[in-house]
């Protein structure tokens, strides 16, 4: 019998195709990373070295963003999006995939896209950055982009992104080193003190990187907001309790996230079926490998851990029953 415990659904998993390269070299890369080279095969080879069944694609930093004007960054997310689902087609069981939007400054232009990837292509969900043009994804510019996601009960992956007004890799921080967990938890406390996370409950948020340092601060943001802070948001007086259940609805994944004091820190207050797998290949590079061997530690010490590879990810992604039962099937090494 195969290992259940080591197959996994991997939700944090990136590919760049030649026209998105071409566009990314042309840059850094996010935050001072060199564009790796990707191709179908090698996702597939690495899946099967990391015991992973099926990879959630995902457009990473930053994102259609890159093509400049606004109709080619729409034309981006289309064509992205149209080569992503492609991909699923040439093997279902392999591949899922998070649409790629334009900008959310673009209202008109996101909301078709959402439209066109939800309601044509069936993704899986979408890919939102933590902030775009200084906002973060609380702002109430963004609402209308909520309301249709919300309608479409759509699972949303939050990815960090360059942050605004500071250099693109500072020579001894580049920013994935500190800034990008630090994204994670402001946009998603912004989601949550600004009413917007509970005001759209049909969205199920995926935050990357185990939400960066969001468990180590929820408590105290949750305090401090019901407290001292009280007086600043005049319209709205949750209690920190109330605050701590919104923080707790969301879902996290551990990308570069699956050591023990991470791991300790998440579990210590998240549910346990709301954490997911995560690699951030091609983007983390060797780094994948350790965090999935010091996982696999965790989970022989932790067996709630065990879902975290895949129980939890079924739960999220309704998979079709043909799927679903090739996807089990492959975890109990049933032919």
């Amino acid at each position: 019998m195969a290992d259940t415990a080591a197959r996994k659904i991997d939700v944090h998993h990136h590919i760049i195709p030649d026209f998105y390269r071409d566009l990314l070299a042309q840059l850094t890369g996010p935050g001072g990373i060199s564009p790796p080279s990707w191709s179908r095969e090698a996702s597939l080879e690495m899946m099967d070295r990391l015991n992973i069944d099926r990879a959630i694609l995902s457009l990473s930093a930053p994102g259609a963003l890159i093509a400049g004007t606004r109709e080619d960054v729409r034309a981006l997310a289309r064509r992205w999006n149209d080569h992503a689902a492609e991909m699923r087609a040439l093997d279902p069981l392999a591949f899922g995939f998070f649409a790629a939007l334009p900008g959310l400054g673009d209202q008109v232009g996101t909301i078709a896209e959402i439209q066109y990837a939800m309601g044509q292509l069936k993704a899986e969900g979408v890919t939102l950055f933590t902030s775009y043009a200084g906002q973060y994804l609380g702002a109430k510019a963004f609402e209308p982009i909520w309301a249709e996601l919300d309608k479409h009960h759509a699972v949303v992956h939050v990815h960090p992104i360059h942050v605004p007004g500071t250099p693109s890799a500072a020579p001894l921080l580049p920013q994935p080193l500190i800034d990008y967990p630090h994204e994670t938890a402001r946009t998603a406390s912004d989601l949550v003190l600004s009413g917007r996370k509970r005001q759209y409950p049909k969205c199920k948020i995926i935050l990357s990187h185990a939400g960066g340092t969001l468990p180590s601060i929820a408590e105290r943001v949750a305090v401090l907001r019901a407290t001292v802070f009280s007086g600043v948001f005049k319209d709205q007086h949750p209690s920190s309790g109330e605050i701590m259940e919104d923080f707790k609805s969301f879902y996290f994944d551990l990308a570069l996230g699956g050591s023990a004091g991470v791991l300790n820190s998440l579990i210590g207050w998240a549910p346990s079926d709301h954490i997911l797998y995560g690699s951030d290949f091609p983007f983390a590079g060797a780094a994948t490998q350790h965090f999935d061997t010091s996982l696999k530690q965790y989970a022989t010490e932790q067996p709630a851990a065990e879902g975290f590879y895949r129980e939890n990810a079924l739960t999220l992604f309704p998979l079709t029953g043909s799927i679903r039962t090739r996807l089990v099937k492959g975890s109990l090494g049933i032919e």
